[in-house]
C-alpha cells in the first residue's frame, strides 16, 4: 500500500478547486491510527470514540466510518495549518522557493474544508482498494511472498513520489522567506532526535520497521507543534 505521506499526491490536480490543506489531510486521515503507538491506545479512555484509533474501521466504507475520517481529517488540517509556516521556514531556501508561500485563507475558505476532506478521504480509500485488488490479482498468478507484495507497493509509491518531485521542480520560484538562525535549527533537530529516541525506546520494542518510522514522524510533528506555538507567542526569538 502507498505510505501515508504519499497519498496527497492524488489530490494535487484538485488544489485549485478545493482547499489544499483539507484535501491533503483527508487523503491521509484513514491512516492516522497507524501513528498511534499500540501501548498508548489502551491508556486513552476514548469510550465510544475508540474506533477513531482502529485502522480497519477508518478504512471501511460505511457512513459512521466516513464521518470519523472527516473528523480526523479536520483535526489534521488544523495541525497542518498551525505547523505549516514554521516548518516551511526550516527547509532549505531552494526548497522553500519551490513550495511557495501560502496565502492567508478567507473566511469562506473554511466552509469548504469538510467537502475537501471527504474528497481526499475518497481518493485514499479508492487508491488503497485498487492497489489491493491489483496486487491480489498479481499474487494469484505469480507466487509472491508478503515482502514481495509490499515491495511492489513501495515501487508504485516511489513512482508517485518521483512524479511529485518533478511537478515541484517545474513550479516557478517564489520570493525568499525569512528563516530562523542555525541555533534554532540545530536545537529543533536535536529535540526531534531525542524525542524519537525516547519514543522508540519506550514503545518500539519488537515493532516492525513501519512502526519505528511512524514513531519518528510522531516525534517530528510534536516538536513542530511546540515550536509553532512558541513561534506564534514569541516570534522574535525564533529568528535568532
Amino acid at each position: 500500500m502507498p505510505f501515508t505521506l504519499i497519498h496527497p499526491i492524488v489530490v494535487v490536480p484538485l488544489r485549485r478547486l478545493l482547499p489544499p490543506v483539507a484535501l491533503a489531510a483527508g487523503a491521509m486521515a484513514p491512516d492516522l491510527p497507524y501513528f498511534v503507538p499500540y501501548g498508548i491506545v489502551d491508556m486513552i479512555p476514548l469510550g465510544p470514540w475508540w474506533p477513531l484509533l482502529d485502522a480497519g474501521y477508518t478504512h471501511s466504507v460505511q457512513a459512521s466510518a466516513l464521518v470519523a475520517d472527516v473528523v480526523l481529517a479536520l483535526a489534521l488540517a488544523g495541525v497542518i495549518t498551525v505547523c505549516a509556516a514554521p516548518a516551511r521556514a526550516l527547509l532549505p531556501q531552494a526548497v522553500i522557493r519551490r513550495v511557495g508561500r501560502r496565502s492567508r485563507p478567507r473566511a469562506a475558505h473554511w466552509a469548504w474544508w469538510p467537502l475537501a476532506a471527504a474528497v481526499g478521504i475518497a481518493t485514499h480509500l479508492v487508491w488503497d482498494r485498487l492497489v489491493d485488488q491489483w496486487l491480489g490479482a498479481l499474487g494469484d498468478s505469480i507466487v509472491m511472498e508478503d515482502e514481495g507484495v509490499h515491495l511492489v507497493g513501495s515501487l508504485i509509491t516511489l513512482a508517485a513520489l518521483g512524479w511529485a518531485c518533478w511537478w515541484l521542480w517545474r513550479r516557478p520560484l517564489s520570493e525568499p522567506v525569512p528563516q530562523p538562525g542555525p541555533r534554532v535549527r540545530l536545537g529543533l533537530l536535536a529535540a526531534m532526535g531525542l524525542l524519537a529516541a525516547v519514543l522508540v525506546t519506550m514503545l518500539g520494542a519488537g515493532l516492525v520497521l513501519r512502526s519505528l518510522v511512524t514513531l519518528t514522524i510522531d516525534a517530528v510533528v510534536l516538536v513542530l507543534l511546540a515550536y509553532a506555538a512558541f513561534h506564534r507567542l514569541v516570534p522574535s526569538r525564533t529568528a535568532r
